[in-house]
């Protein structure tokens, strides 16, 4: 026993002065920080449009023409049309009525006038004066009618060409030509492809640890950025127990998403408090655990084994005997030794807002 002691310690002596004469490496160090971080959880939403409707024509008829899904429109341009031919021939029989009703109203304001000139002379009563008057002021209530009734047909008539609300992309055709509607039919759907946001649900009991305005952090296919939360819809079933946020995306980058593509968020789920933190590039894992290069006074590097904890950004919470003061190697770390001699190159790293 007192041999495999003896050459245990022969071996780890001779290491080391292997390790003190190499050459010193060349690494980049960091500073190990200590600051308030919120532990996360990873919550999975997607990207939406801030418009987007399912269009009716609020009349019924049989569709001529619908817009091909695909295209692109301009607010107010024509997306469907609805067959004319009846709401034609009823706005011509409402004119037509119309100067029937204005025709009846000249005859009764004469029958009128005449009247109150054989009243003034005392050779009308009173009695054929009220029913004069009478007719005459129900015709003109009746010709106002016909009027309002012509608006109604001509209303109807600009609803046979069915317009974009907004400018957008055509994504579904849900009639086709030939098919008659009723009012309510959805006739096409229309999404706007650039005003977009992030909605995601996260489990409801952490609705109180955001709020509207908290800047959070999304990551996506591309890297990630800070997006700002503009609404909670703090209500769920029994079932879901979530919560729904909506994230507006930063201005200038609407144009490297796609409606419906995935992305995660970072979602504080408890108070902010005190931790240690190395950048991700510092932890070496092995099938053992992880550990550290701390670069002590003489330029020697010491291994730290440390327990890994919430990411941050481009920086990790650890535990492990670390201290403000070490600096820990984020290059070159992989080929080290314990005791080895290194060169202190510094290498500048953001820092996460937490």
């Amino acid at each position: 026993m007192k041999l495999k002691i003896i050459i245990f310690v022969g071996l780890l002596f001779t290491q080391t002065v292997i390790a003190a004469e190499q050459p010193a490496k060349l690494v980049s160090v960091v500073e190990v920080q200590n600051r308030p971080i919120s532990p996360k959880i990873n919550v999975i939403g997607s990207v939406h449009s801030r418009q987007s409707a399912a269009l009716t024509a609020g009349i019924e008829g049989k569709l001529e023409w619908v817009q091909e899904a695909g295209n692109f429109v301009k607010q107010g341009e024509v997306v469907a049309k609805i067959e004319q031919t009846r709401l034609l021939l009823d706005k011509a029989k409402q004119q037509a009525q119309i100067e029937h009703d204005k025709v009846s109203l000249k005859r009764l304001e004469r029958e009128h006038q005449r009247l109150a000139a054989l009243n003034e002379s005392n050779h009308a009563s009173e009695t054929q004066m009220d029913d004069a008057k009478s007719q005459r002021d129900l015709a003109k209530a009746n010709l106002k009618l016909t009027k309002l009734q012509l608006q109604v047909i001509e209303d109807d008539i600009r609803r046979t060409e069915l317009r974009a609300p907004f400018s957008g992309i055509i994504t579904q055709r849900l009639k086709q030509a030939g098919e008659d509607i009723s009012r309510s039919t959805p006739i096409t759907s229309i999404t706007d492809p650039e005003k977009l946001e992030v909605r995601l649900h996260a489990p409801l009991r952490h609705s109180k640890r955001v709020k509207v305005g908290d800047e959070l952090k999304v990551y996506h296919n591309g890297g990630e950025f800070i997006a700002t939360v503009r609404s909670l819809i703090p209500v769920s079933d029994v079932r879901s127990q979530t919560f729904e946020m909506r994230l507006n995306l930063p201005l200038g980058i609407e144009g490297s998403f796609s409606v419906g593509e995935l992305i995660s968020l970072a979602l504080p789920i408890a108070p902010k408090k005190l931790t240690t933190l190395v950048p991700r590039d510092a932890v070496v894992l092995r099938s053992n655990g992880a550990f550290v290069f701390i670069i002590d006074a003489k330029n020697k590097a010491h291994k730290v084994t440390v327990e890994l904890g919430d990411g941050d950004g481009e920086w990790i919470a650890v535990n492990g005997e670390l201290s403000p003061e070490n600096k820990v190697v984020i290059r070159g770390a992989e080929t080290l030794q314990e005791g080895q001699l290194v060169k202190d190159k510094q290498t500048p790293l953001s820092t996460s807002n937490g």
